[in-house]
Protein backbone atom coordinates (compact mmCIF):
# COMPACT_ATOMS: atom_id res chain seq x y z
CA UNK A 1 0.00 0.00 0.00
CA UNK A 2 1.28 3.46 -0.91
CA UNK A 3 1.44 6.22 1.00
CA UNK A 4 -0.42 9.41 0.53
CA UNK A 5 1.77 12.34 0.35
CA UNK A 6 -0.49 14.95 2.06
CA UNK A 7 -0.68 12.42 4.99
CA UNK A 8 1.77 13.96 7.33
CA UNK A 9 0.64 17.41 6.63
CA UNK A 10 -2.63 16.36 8.31
CA UNK A 11 -1.07 14.15 10.90
CA UNK A 12 0.22 17.30 11.80
CA UNK A 13 -2.36 18.93 12.52
CA UNK A 14 -3.72 16.33 14.60
CA UNK A 15 -0.90 16.22 16.33
CA UNK A 16 -1.07 19.70 17.08
CA UNK A 17 -4.76 19.60 18.25
CA UNK A 18 -4.03 16.51 20.38
CA UNK A 19 -0.88 17.68 22.17
CA UNK A 20 -1.13 21.54 21.58
CA UNK A 21 -4.43 22.42 22.32
CA UNK A 22 -5.54 19.13 23.93
CA UNK A 23 -2.52 19.26 25.90
CA UNK A 24 -3.04 14.80 25.66
CA UNK A 25 0.46 13.15 25.30
CA UNK A 26 -1.43 10.36 23.02
CA UNK A 27 1.12 10.69 20.20
CA UNK A 28 4.29 10.09 22.70
CA UNK A 29 2.25 6.95 23.97
CA UNK A 30 1.53 6.17 20.51
CA UNK A 31 5.39 6.41 19.99
CA UNK A 32 6.14 4.43 22.69
CA UNK A 33 3.32 1.37 21.68
CA UNK A 34 5.28 1.71 18.03
CA UNK A 35 8.26 0.51 19.98
CA UNK A 36 7.37 -2.29 21.93
CA UNK A 37 5.24 -4.09 19.66
CA UNK A 38 8.77 -5.49 18.31
CA UNK A 39 10.08 -6.50 21.86
CA UNK A 40 10.59 -9.79 22.33
CA UNK A 41 7.20 -11.61 24.30
CA UNK A 42 9.66 -11.88 27.74
CA UNK A 43 10.22 -8.53 27.31
CA UNK A 44 6.70 -7.94 27.22
CA UNK A 45 5.34 -9.90 29.60
CA UNK A 46 7.81 -8.38 31.74
CA UNK A 47 6.18 -4.74 31.16
CA UNK A 48 2.98 -6.78 31.48
CA UNK A 49 3.18 -7.99 35.09
CA UNK A 50 5.21 -4.76 36.33
CA UNK A 51 2.07 -2.93 35.46
CA UNK A 52 -0.15 -5.38 36.98
CA UNK A 53 1.63 -5.85 40.09
CA UNK A 54 1.53 -1.76 40.05
CA UNK A 55 -2.01 -1.47 39.46
CA UNK A 56 -2.91 -4.21 41.96
CA UNK A 57 -1.35 -2.08 44.72
CA UNK A 58 -3.03 0.96 43.71
CA UNK A 59 -6.30 -1.02 43.92
CA UNK A 60 -5.76 -2.61 47.21
CA UNK A 61 -5.19 1.05 49.23
CA UNK A 62 -7.35 3.19 46.79
CA UNK A 63 -10.45 2.05 45.73
CA UNK A 64 -12.42 0.91 48.90
CA UNK A 65 -14.45 -2.02 47.37
CA UNK A 66 -11.34 -3.74 45.90
CA UNK A 67 -9.60 -3.16 49.42
CA UNK A 68 -12.23 -5.06 51.23
CA UNK A 69 -13.14 -7.51 49.16
CA UNK A 70 -9.50 -8.40 48.65
CA UNK A 71 -8.93 -8.37 52.50
CA UNK A 72 -12.28 -10.47 52.83
CA UNK A 73 -10.44 -13.27 50.88
CA UNK A 74 -7.11 -13.15 52.54
CA UNK A 75 -5.70 -11.78 49.07
CA UNK A 76 -2.52 -9.64 49.73
CA UNK A 77 -1.26 -7.19 46.54
CA UNK A 78 2.12 -7.09 47.43
CA UNK A 79 2.10 -10.77 47.77
CA UNK A 80 2.22 -11.41 44.00
CA UNK A 81 5.24 -12.22 42.37
CA UNK A 82 4.51 -14.26 39.71
CA UNK A 83 1.80 -14.64 37.10
CA UNK A 84 0.37 -17.49 38.47
CA UNK A 85 -0.43 -15.66 41.59
CA UNK A 86 -2.78 -14.28 39.96
CA UNK A 87 -5.02 -16.81 39.18
CA UNK A 88 -5.87 -16.89 42.92
CA UNK A 89 -8.13 -13.46 42.47
CA UNK A 90 -11.52 -13.51 42.08
CA UNK A 91 -13.43 -13.15 38.91
CA UNK A 92 -16.44 -10.36 38.53
CA UNK A 93 -18.48 -9.43 35.78
CA UNK A 94 -20.82 -6.25 34.75
CA UNK A 95 -23.27 -7.16 37.76
CA UNK A 96 -20.00 -6.28 40.05
CA UNK A 97 -19.40 -3.57 38.14
CA UNK A 98 -23.52 -2.35 38.19
CA UNK A 99 -23.68 -2.59 41.69
CA UNK A 100 -20.39 -1.19 43.36
CA UNK A 101 -19.50 1.44 40.66
CA UNK A 102 -18.79 4.31 43.16
CA UNK A 103 -17.21 1.99 45.88
CA UNK A 104 -14.71 0.32 42.76
CA UNK A 105 -14.16 4.00 42.10
CA UNK A 106 -10.03 5.21 43.18
CA UNK A 107 -9.74 7.78 46.34
CA UNK A 108 -6.55 9.10 44.56
CA UNK A 109 -8.57 12.32 43.37
CA UNK A 110 -7.89 11.51 39.38
CA UNK A 111 -10.22 13.15 37.22
CA UNK A 112 -12.99 10.50 35.92
CA UNK A 113 -14.34 10.65 32.79
CA UNK A 114 -17.91 8.61 32.59
CA UNK A 115 -18.28 6.28 30.06
CA UNK A 116 -21.55 3.73 29.26
CA UNK A 117 -21.08 0.52 27.34
CA UNK A 118 -23.76 -0.43 24.06
CA UNK A 119 -24.97 -3.04 26.18
CA UNK A 120 -24.50 -5.74 23.66
CA UNK A 121 -24.73 -8.45 26.07
CA UNK A 122 -27.95 -7.11 27.34
CA UNK A 123 -26.78 -5.38 30.36
CA UNK A 124 -25.77 -1.40 29.83
CA UNK A 125 -23.17 -0.61 31.84
CA UNK A 126 -22.19 3.17 33.46
CA UNK A 127 -18.49 3.19 34.59
CA UNK A 128 -15.44 5.32 34.69
CA UNK A 129 -11.62 5.96 33.49
CA UNK A 130 -8.98 8.36 34.32
CA UNK A 131 -7.37 10.85 32.20
CA UNK A 132 -3.99 9.58 31.53
CA UNK A 133 -6.03 5.84 30.26
CA UNK A 134 -8.29 7.54 28.04
CA UNK A 135 -4.81 8.88 26.45
CA UNK A 136 -3.19 5.55 26.24
CA UNK A 137 -6.64 3.92 24.61
CA UNK A 138 -6.47 6.52 21.70
CA UNK A 139 -2.87 5.72 21.43
CA UNK A 140 -3.73 1.84 21.59
CA UNK A 141 -6.42 2.71 18.98
CA UNK A 142 -4.10 4.57 16.48
CA UNK A 143 -1.45 1.97 16.76
CA UNK A 144 -3.95 -1.12 15.89
CA UNK A 145 -5.50 1.47 12.98
CA UNK A 146 -2.17 1.95 11.56
CA UNK A 147 -1.57 -1.72 10.87
CA UNK A 148 -4.34 -1.60 8.98
CA UNK A 149 -2.91 1.92 7.29
CA UNK A 150 -6.08 4.04 8.78
CA UNK A 151 -3.88 5.76 11.13
CA UNK A 152 -4.54 9.63 11.92
CA UNK A 153 -4.03 11.58 8.39
CA UNK A 154 -5.83 9.07 6.36
CA UNK A 155 -8.93 9.83 4.84
CA UNK A 156 -11.69 7.67 6.36
CA UNK A 157 -15.32 7.09 5.65
CA UNK A 158 -17.23 5.34 8.80
CA UNK A 159 -20.33 3.28 8.52
CA UNK A 160 -21.11 3.32 11.92
CA UNK A 161 -23.21 4.43 14.92
CA UNK A 162 -24.05 7.78 15.36
CA UNK A 163 -25.26 10.31 18.24
CA UNK A 164 -28.88 9.86 19.05
CA UNK A 165 -30.97 12.82 16.85
CA UNK A 166 -32.47 14.53 20.33
CA UNK A 167 -28.86 15.02 21.53
CA UNK A 168 -27.62 18.50 22.21
CA UNK A 169 -26.40 20.86 19.88
CA UNK A 170 -23.01 20.66 21.50
CA UNK A 171 -22.79 17.15 21.32
CA UNK A 172 -23.67 17.23 17.24
CA UNK A 173 -21.34 20.04 16.74
CA UNK A 174 -18.74 18.25 18.36
CA UNK A 175 -18.85 15.34 16.31
CA UNK A 176 -18.98 17.14 13.51
CA UNK A 177 -15.69 18.95 14.13
CA UNK A 178 -13.94 16.10 15.46
CA UNK A 179 -14.71 14.18 11.49
CA UNK A 180 -12.89 17.35 10.13
CA UNK A 181 -10.00 16.98 11.87
CA UNK A 182 -9.56 13.04 11.57
CA UNK A 183 -10.73 13.51 7.61
CA UNK A 184 -13.54 11.26 8.86
CA UNK A 185 -16.64 10.98 6.69
CA UNK A 186 -19.42 9.03 9.10
CA UNK A 187 -22.77 7.44 7.54
CA UNK A 188 -25.27 5.70 9.70
CA UNK A 189 -25.51 2.62 10.38
CA UNK A 190 -28.71 2.67 10.88
CA UNK A 191 -29.78 3.82 7.10
CA UNK A 192 -29.09 0.77 5.29
CA UNK A 193 -32.26 0.42 3.15
CA UNK A 194 -32.75 0.28 -0.45
CA UNK A 195 -33.61 3.57 -1.15
CA UNK A 196 -30.15 4.84 0.40
CA UNK A 197 -27.71 2.76 -1.80
CA UNK A 198 -27.55 4.98 -4.63
CA UNK A 199 -26.56 7.89 -1.78
CA UNK A 200 -24.32 5.77 0.06
CA UNK A 201 -22.56 4.42 -3.29
CA UNK A 202 -21.80 8.55 -4.37
CA UNK A 203 -21.04 9.14 -0.62
CA UNK A 204 -17.97 6.46 -1.38
CA UNK A 205 -17.09 8.47 -4.88
CA UNK A 206 -17.27 11.45 -3.70
CA UNK A 207 -14.67 11.19 -0.51
CA UNK A 208 -12.71 8.83 -1.88
CA UNK A 209 -11.38 7.15 1.28
CA UNK A 210 -7.54 5.53 2.22
CA UNK A 211 -9.84 3.20 4.77
CA UNK A 212 -13.70 2.21 5.41
CA UNK A 213 -14.32 1.70 9.09
CA UNK A 214 -17.49 -0.17 9.65
CA UNK A 215 -19.60 -2.80 12.36
CA UNK A 216 -19.32 -5.91 10.59
CA UNK A 217 -23.24 -6.45 9.48
CA UNK A 218 -23.42 -3.01 8.08
CA UNK A 219 -20.91 -3.44 5.91
CA UNK A 220 -21.70 -7.06 4.98
CA UNK A 221 -24.90 -5.95 4.46
CA UNK A 222 -24.45 -2.61 2.18
CA UNK A 223 -21.50 -4.95 0.34
CA UNK A 224 -24.75 -7.49 -0.59
CA UNK A 225 -26.51 -4.40 -1.62
CA UNK A 226 -23.82 -3.20 -4.05
CA UNK A 227 -23.59 -6.80 -5.30
CA UNK A 228 -27.22 -7.25 -6.03
CA UNK A 229 -27.71 -3.79 -7.14
CA UNK A 230 -24.73 -4.33 -10.01
CA UNK A 231 -22.59 -1.36 -8.20
CA UNK A 232 -18.79 -0.82 -7.72
CA UNK A 233 -18.25 1.11 -4.92
CA UNK A 234 -14.69 3.16 -4.62
CA UNK A 235 -12.13 0.79 -3.33
CA UNK A 236 -10.70 1.80 -0.45
CA UNK A 237 -7.10 0.62 1.03
CA UNK A 238 -8.15 -1.29 3.27
CA UNK A 239 -11.63 -1.87 5.52
CA UNK A 240 -11.25 -1.82 9.22
CA UNK A 241 -14.00 -3.78 11.04
CA UNK A 242 -15.36 -3.92 14.73
CA UNK A 243 -18.07 -4.04 16.79
CA UNK A 244 -19.83 -7.29 15.76
CA UNK A 245 -17.88 -10.83 14.81
CA UNK A 246 -16.83 -11.18 11.57
CA UNK A 247 -17.24 -14.72 9.57
CA UNK A 248 -15.34 -16.14 6.99
CA UNK A 249 -17.98 -15.69 4.21
CA UNK A 250 -18.94 -12.21 5.20
CA UNK A 251 -15.29 -11.18 5.00
CA UNK A 252 -14.71 -13.30 1.68
CA UNK A 253 -17.72 -10.96 0.03
CA UNK A 254 -16.56 -7.44 1.51
CA UNK A 255 -13.43 -7.99 -0.12
CA UNK A 256 -14.58 -9.45 -3.54
CA UNK A 257 -17.03 -6.21 -3.44
CA UNK A 258 -15.09 -3.44 -2.58
CA UNK A 259 -11.85 -5.46 -3.38
CA UNK A 260 -9.65 -4.48 -0.54
CA UNK A 261 -8.76 -6.52 2.23
CA UNK A 262 -10.32 -6.69 5.61
CA UNK A 263 -8.90 -6.29 8.85
CA UNK A 264 -10.67 -7.78 11.71
CA UNK A 265 -10.71 -5.59 15.56
CA UNK A 266 -11.24 -6.35 18.77
CA UNK A 267 -12.62 -4.39 21.35
CA UNK A 268 -15.07 -2.97 23.79
CA UNK A 269 -16.14 0.71 25.35
CA UNK A 270 -14.90 -0.74 28.61
CA UNK A 271 -11.19 -1.04 27.23
CA UNK A 272 -11.22 0.24 23.57
CA UNK A 273 -9.29 -1.41 21.28
CA UNK A 274 -8.05 -4.92 22.64
CA UNK A 275 -6.55 -6.40 19.61
CA UNK A 276 -6.22 -5.90 15.79
CA UNK A 277 -5.16 -7.33 12.77
CA UNK A 278 -2.06 -7.19 11.26
CA UNK A 279 -1.24 -7.29 7.02
CA UNK A 280 -0.35 -11.13 7.94
CA UNK A 281 -3.88 -11.79 9.04
CA UNK A 282 -2.87 -14.51 11.39
CA UNK A 283 -5.24 -13.46 14.30
CA UNK A 284 -5.60 -10.36 16.36
CA UNK A 285 -2.35 -8.72 17.90
CA UNK A 286 -3.33 -8.24 21.54
CA UNK A 287 -2.49 -4.47 23.13
CA UNK A 288 -0.74 -6.80 25.90
CA UNK A 289 1.44 -3.29 27.04
CA UNK A 290 -1.99 -1.78 27.95
CA UNK A 291 -4.17 -5.42 29.01
CA UNK A 292 -3.98 -8.39 30.84
CA UNK A 293 -6.38 -10.84 28.67
CA UNK A 294 -7.08 -14.46 30.50
CA UNK A 295 -9.18 -17.37 28.95
CA UNK A 296 -10.57 -19.29 31.40
CA UNK A 297 -13.38 -21.54 31.39
CA UNK A 298 -15.79 -21.66 33.39
CA UNK A 299 -14.46 -23.33 36.33
CA UNK A 300 -11.96 -20.37 36.15
CA UNK A 301 -8.89 -22.26 34.87
CA UNK A 302 -6.55 -20.91 32.08
CA UNK A 303 -7.51 -22.76 29.26
CA UNK A 304 -4.63 -24.19 26.45
CA UNK A 305 -3.87 -22.39 23.22
CA UNK A 306 -6.53 -23.26 20.73
CA UNK A 307 -9.25 -23.65 23.03
CA UNK A 308 -12.16 -21.91 23.28
CA UNK A 309 -12.96 -20.04 26.83
CA UNK A 310 -14.33 -16.81 28.86
CA UNK A 311 -12.67 -13.76 28.14
CA UNK A 312 -11.41 -11.97 31.34
CA UNK A 313 -9.41 -8.77 31.13
CA UNK A 314 -7.52 -6.44 33.72
CA UNK A 315 -6.95 -3.36 32.34
CA UNK A 316 -3.77 -2.26 33.60
CA UNK A 317 -3.86 1.76 32.82
CA UNK A 318 -7.30 2.67 34.08
CA UNK A 319 -6.68 4.18 37.69
CA UNK A 320 -9.99 5.75 38.19
CA UNK A 321 -11.92 3.17 38.62
CA UNK A 322 -9.86 -0.28 38.24
CA UNK A 323 -11.05 -3.31 36.40
CA UNK A 324 -9.33 -5.97 37.74
CA UNK A 325 -10.31 -9.84 36.51
CA UNK A 326 -13.35 -8.79 34.85
CA UNK A 327 -15.66 -11.38 32.03
CA UNK A 328 -16.82 -9.12 29.62
CA UNK A 329 -19.05 -11.83 28.45
CA UNK A 330 -17.04 -12.69 25.28
CA UNK A 331 -15.58 -15.91 24.38
CA UNK A 332 -12.29 -16.31 22.16
CA UNK A 333 -9.62 -18.83 21.32
CA UNK A 334 -5.65 -17.98 21.74
CA UNK A 335 -3.48 -18.59 18.70
CA UNK A 336 -1.26 -21.78 18.85
CA UNK A 337 2.14 -19.65 17.69
CA UNK A 338 3.66 -15.93 16.83
CA UNK A 339 2.41 -14.35 13.91
CA UNK A 340 4.62 -14.01 10.79
CA UNK A 341 5.05 -10.22 11.32
CA UNK A 342 7.42 -10.94 13.83
CA UNK A 343 6.03 -8.69 16.61
CA UNK A 344 6.03 -9.68 19.98
CA UNK A 345 2.49 -9.06 21.16
CA UNK A 346 0.60 -12.75 21.46
CA UNK A 347 -2.53 -13.65 19.13
CA UNK A 348 -6.03 -14.31 19.52
CA UNK A 349 -7.01 -16.59 16.74
CA UNK A 350 -10.94 -15.85 16.98
CA UNK A 351 -13.41 -14.00 19.13
CA UNK A 352 -16.59 -16.55 18.83
CA UNK A 353 -18.85 -15.04 21.04
CA UNK A 354 -19.89 -11.68 19.66
CA UNK A 355 -22.19 -11.44 17.62
CA UNK A 356 -25.57 -9.43 16.83
CA UNK A 357 -28.66 -10.23 14.59
CA UNK A 358 -29.32 -7.73 12.08
CA UNK A 359 -33.06 -7.07 12.19
CA UNK A 360 -35.46 -5.72 9.31
CA UNK A 361 -37.88 -3.61 7.38
CA UNK A 362 -40.71 -3.89 5.45
CA UNK A 363 -39.70 -2.59 2.42
CA UNK A 364 -36.80 -5.07 2.46
CA UNK A 365 -34.17 -2.52 4.69
CA UNK A 366 -31.86 -3.67 7.30
CA UNK A 367 -31.40 -2.34 11.33
CA UNK A 368 -28.20 -3.52 12.76
CA UNK A 369 -28.28 -5.60 15.59
CA UNK A 370 -26.34 -2.64 17.20
CA UNK A 371 -29.13 -0.29 17.14
CA UNK A 372 -30.76 -1.14 20.21
CA UNK A 373 -27.36 -1.42 22.56
CA UNK A 374 -26.38 2.02 20.90
CA UNK A 375 -29.51 3.48 22.18
CA UNK A 376 -30.20 1.88 25.20
CA UNK A 377 -26.94 3.05 27.08
CA UNK A 378 -28.15 6.30 26.85
CA UNK A 379 -31.13 5.08 29.25
CA UNK A 380 -29.73 3.94 32.56
CA UNK A 381 -32.56 2.43 34.15
CA UNK A 382 -32.22 -0.67 31.76
CA UNK A 383 -30.38 -3.46 33.46
CA UNK A 384 -31.06 -6.08 31.21
CA UNK A 385 -32.68 -6.39 27.41
CA UNK A 386 -33.97 -8.49 24.79
CA UNK A 387 -34.94 -7.95 21.52
CA UNK A 388 -37.40 -10.00 19.11
CA UNK A 389 -38.60 -9.54 15.77
CA UNK A 390 -41.33 -12.22 14.23
CA UNK A 391 -43.09 -9.82 12.53
CA UNK A 392 -42.06 -8.01 9.76
CA UNK A 393 -43.80 -4.51 11.24
CA UNK A 394 -43.10 -5.32 14.59
CA UNK A 395 -39.71 -4.81 16.79
CA UNK A 396 -40.67 -6.66 20.15
CA UNK A 397 -38.59 -4.92 23.02
CA UNK A 398 -38.01 -6.71 26.61
CA UNK A 399 -36.74 -4.70 29.31
CA UNK A 400 -35.67 -5.56 32.80
CA UNK A 401 -36.47 -1.67 34.15
CA UNK A 402 -38.11 -1.03 37.35
CA UNK A 403 -37.54 2.54 36.99
CA UNK A 404 -38.50 2.84 33.16
CA UNK A 405 -40.55 5.77 32.56
CA UNK A 406 -43.00 6.64 29.84
CA UNK A 407 -40.10 9.45 29.07
CA UNK A 408 -37.81 6.17 27.83
CA UNK A 409 -40.44 4.46 25.52
CA UNK A 410 -41.37 8.04 24.22
CA UNK A 411 -37.95 8.59 23.19
CA UNK A 412 -36.89 4.74 21.89
CA UNK A 413 -40.22 5.35 19.41
CA UNK A 414 -38.90 8.65 18.31
CA UNK A 415 -35.71 7.79 17.77
CA UNK A 416 -36.74 4.66 15.92
CA UNK A 417 -39.02 6.47 13.70
CA UNK A 418 -36.06 8.85 12.77
CA UNK A 419 -34.29 5.37 10.86
CA UNK A 420 -37.46 3.39 10.25
CA UNK A 421 -40.94 4.69 10.02
CA UNK A 422 -42.87 1.71 8.77
CA UNK A 423 -41.73 -0.60 12.21
CA UNK A 424 -43.78 -0.60 15.33
CA UNK A 425 -42.11 -0.50 19.09
CA UNK A 426 -43.69 -2.85 21.28
CA UNK A 427 -42.02 -2.46 24.39
CA UNK A 428 -42.49 -4.60 27.36
CA UNK A 429 -41.17 -4.48 30.94
CA UNK A 430 -40.58 -7.88 32.04
CA UNK A 431 -39.29 -9.13 35.50
CA UNK A 432 -36.25 -11.46 33.94
CA UNK A 433 -34.96 -12.32 30.82
CA UNK A 434 -34.00 -16.32 30.13
CA UNK A 435 -30.87 -17.62 29.01
CA UNK A 436 -30.23 -19.94 26.69
CA UNK A 437 -29.83 -23.54 27.21
CA UNK A 438 -25.72 -22.40 27.05
CA UNK A 439 -26.33 -19.79 29.77
CA UNK A 440 -26.15 -16.81 27.26
CA UNK A 441 -28.39 -14.06 26.70
CA UNK A 442 -29.01 -13.63 22.85
CA UNK A 443 -29.42 -9.70 22.78
CA UNK A 444 -31.30 -9.35 19.41
CA UNK A 445 -33.52 -12.20 17.93
CA UNK A 446 -34.12 -12.20 14.42
CA UNK A 447 -36.79 -14.99 14.53
CA UNK A 448 -37.89 -14.34 10.82
CA UNK A 449 -34.71 -15.03 9.66
CA UNK A 450 -34.67 -18.15 11.49
CA UNK A 451 -37.93 -19.73 10.08
CA UNK A 452 -36.98 -18.59 6.82
CA UNK A 453 -39.34 -15.44 6.44
CA UNK A 454 -36.11 -12.78 5.83
CA UNK A 455 -36.19 -10.43 2.75
CA UNK A 456 -33.80 -10.45 0.75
Amino acid sequence: MTWRPDIPLWRTAIRAYETGFQRRPVFRYWRELEASQWWSRDRLEALQFERLQALLRHAATTSPWYGAQWEALGLDAGAVRAPSDFQRWPVIDRETVRANRMAMRSTAGLPLIAKATGGSSGVPLQFDLDDESNERRMAAWHRGYGWAAAAPGTRQWYLWGVPPHSSGAWRQRKVRLYDALYRRTTESCFDIAESQIDRLHASLARTRPDAIVAYTNAIYTLARMFEARGLTPYRPRSIVIGAEKLHDFQRTLIERVFRAPVFETYGSREFMLMGAECSAHAGLHLTMEHHLVELLDDAGAPVAPGIEGNVVVTDLTNRGMPFVRYANGDRAVAATGPCPCGRGLPLLAAVTGRRLDVLQTPEGGRLPGEFFPHLLKEIPAVQRFQVIQDNERVIRLRVVAPAWRDEDAAWLRTELAAVAPSLTLDIQQVPEIALTATGKLQVVVNALAASGQERG
